[in-house]
């Protein structure tokens, strides 16, 4: 009998790499606990690297939630040191999409980027999971508007779904990140060019300019080839940008 999962699932451990998913979802479905893998349709939601390597999410239903946490917590602290899944890498913090790696303080050395577009429902959001996918061994992304929308387009989710792209992404104010550091800030469209905050540093500020696809015409998924292109554009030159970045 396949196992229940109710609505909504929640990420619990991050993963690096198929291998590892693999043990941690055996190892909480050994203590009753059904989980899934993320992106198991698509072979990975945070996409494979060279090597074989990337990053899968395990995730339970919400009322194992507690349980799966204490349990992981405790498989770190060696409480299960005798069992098949001793020599399983401690991993990553149970905190989502942008967790750091507990063993690995190389992580703790990424640069950090922020991606500005005028709503925070497009563009940027695209541009936060792209990098947090394609990039997350040296940066971690950040994305806000000037003036948030409401939810992240549908169609964006759509599509990031479509390439194996893991994002729990929201509309957010620019005004959240006031007190952060950033080594780059790059804004997405004219309007987050105009009006980005003086109080981000102008001497870390790029503009790469696209196209809003939420400006497409057309009801439901007729400006669905928007989106794409908006998408494998990003995909094609933010990496690329942040590739090539050299602080001074």
């Amino acid at each position: 009998m396949s196992p229940h999962y109710t609505d909504p699932t929640v990420p619990v451990y991050n993963c690096k790499g198929r291998l590892q998913a693999e043990l941690i979802k055996s190892f909480l479905e050994a203590q009753n606990i059904p989980t899934i893998l993320s992106g198991e349709a698509l072979g990975s939601i945070y996409g494979f690297t060279e090597g074989g390597l990337g990053l899968v999410q395990v995730l339970v239903n919400k009322a194992d939630e507690l349980k799966a946490r204490e349990l992981l917590l405790a498989m770190q602290d060696g409480a299960f040191e005798n069992e098949q899944l001793a020599a399983c890498p401690t991993g990553c913090e149970i905190l989502g999409p942008q967790s750091k790696s507990l063993d690995d303080e190389s992580l703790d050395e990424r640069k950090k980027v922020l991606f500005l577009c005028a709503t925070n429902t497009s563009l940027s959001q695209f541009a936060e999971a792209i990098v947090n996918n394609d990039c997350w061994e040296k940066w971690v992304a950040f994305s806000a508007g000037i003036q948030p929308g409401a939810e992240v387009h549908p169609l964006v989710m759509g599509v990031l779904e479509e390439n194996g792209i893991f994002h729990q992404g929201e509309p957010k104010p620019v005004g959240e990140f006031e007190n952060a550091l950033f080594d780059l800030v790059i804004t997405l469209d004219e309007s987050a060019r105009q009006a980005c905050p003086a109080w981000l540093d102008s001497s870390k500020r790029e503009y790469i300019g696209f196209d809003d696809p939420s400006t497409a015409k057309g009801t439901k998924a007729e400006p669905l080839p928007a989106f794409h292109r908006a998408f494998s554009l990003i995909r094609a030159t933010i990496p690329h940008v942040l590739e090539n970045f050299r602080s001074d």
